[in-house]
């Protein structure tokens, strides 16, 4: 198998919907990065998702749907708090994590009772759901455990051998995965964090949301999302996440990548290109969102650079760091 790469024209875009109706695998663009998508109808091919990704079945998956779609059946019941936050942040990177309906297979939450819910803003994402007319499951698509795609020739090359197609698109504005917001107890709960930040969710809500943080400390109590595992989104190189201080004591002895945005960070690396030779210098913007977006293709970058290591600038320890922060502990695990 060679997976084909489609332009995101009207044509391609029903050839895929309807690709997905038949039982096949289609990788798809949304906001956050590209999703390797299957239809909940067709359980054959949400075990194909498992099996193209080497994704362990317990692991749930979350399930796309277009704006407006009627979630009847798929979530047990439309509660006032969901609607609110459908309203405020949908289409958008926000996933909903609710009692799931019958309509819904257990292959695609894991064995849970519970189903995690989003629609995505992406415009290809969109006109796909649409066409499709079922909500489409869909991990991140790239192999497990590695560097989420943020670009259709990152999926080309890591499961073009596993999948029939590939529908191509603009890159995602957030390049990290959605924020994932439990709405299972009393108090709605961070259990991945991303863009949209507990702040936010608040703002709209009016109470309390636990932080990510909070429930990190209990993680056998909340239900398995994706992107929770200790060791994530992790190149073949290996991750050192560092503040600038550190950088001067550092005796390198491999190529390495240094990435960071601080001017006091940037001048450390460049006197380690000066004194080791083989260390390249990647300069980011200093606000969290640009950084979000740069970070999985600059993790990729590493590797493809054949660098065995990347020292990236640790950033600040605030809420709007939060989400950047998460991506790479877990690379860097």
């Amino acid at each position: 198998m060679h997976a084909e790469l489609l332009d995101p024209s009207d044509l391609h875009i029903q050839r895929c919907a309807q690709a997905l109706q038949s039982g096949e695998l289609v990788a798809f663009p949304t906001e956050t990065v590209f999703g390797l998508g299957a239809a909940v109808s067709q359980l054959g091919a949400i075990e194909g998702i498992f099996k193209a990704k080497g994704r362990p079945s317990e692991h749930p998956l979350i399930a796309h749907v277009a704006p407006g779609a009627d979630l009847t059946g798929w979530v047990a019941e439309l509660t006032p708090t969901m609607q609110k936050l459908m309203n405020a942040f949908w289409p958008g990177p926000l996933t909903l994590v609710v009692p799931k309906g019958e309509r819904m297979p257990f292959e695609v939450t894991g064995g849970q009772n519970s189903v995690g819910i989003r629609c995505p803003s992406h415009p290809v994402a969109i006109e796909l759901l649409k066409a499709t007319g079922v909500p489409v499951a869909a991990p991140s698509a790239n192999r497990f455990g590695k560097v989420s795609p943020t670009r259709a020739s990152h999926v080309l090359a890591e499961l073009g051998d596993r999948i029939p197609f590939i529908l191509d698109g603009d890159v995602p504005e957030v390049g990290i995965e959605s924020t994932i917001v439990s709405l299972l107890d009393d108090q709605p709960a961070i259990l991945r964090p991303g863009a949209i930040t507990a702040e936010q969710i608040e703002a709209v809500l009016g109470v309390p949301v636990k932080s990510h943080g909070e429930v990190s400390k209990t993680p056998n109590a909340n239900p398995r999302v994706s992107g929770a595992l200790e060791k994530h989104y992790s190149p073949d190189a290996k991750v050192w996440v560092l503040p600038a201080s550190e950088l001067a004591a550092l005796e390198l002895q491999d190529k390495t990548l240094c990435v960071g945005w601080t001017d006091e960070f940037l001048a450390q690396a460049d006197a380690l290109r000066e004194k080791f030779g083989e260390v390249l210098v990647e300069a980011l913007s200093d606000k969290p969102g640009e950084v979000a977006k740069a970070l999985y293709a600059t993790l990729r970058q590493a590797d493809e650079l054949a660098c065995r290591q990347v020292l990236f600038e640790k950033p600040g320890q605030t809420p709007v760091w939060e989400a950047v922060n998460d991506r790479l502990k877990r690379a860097s695990a």
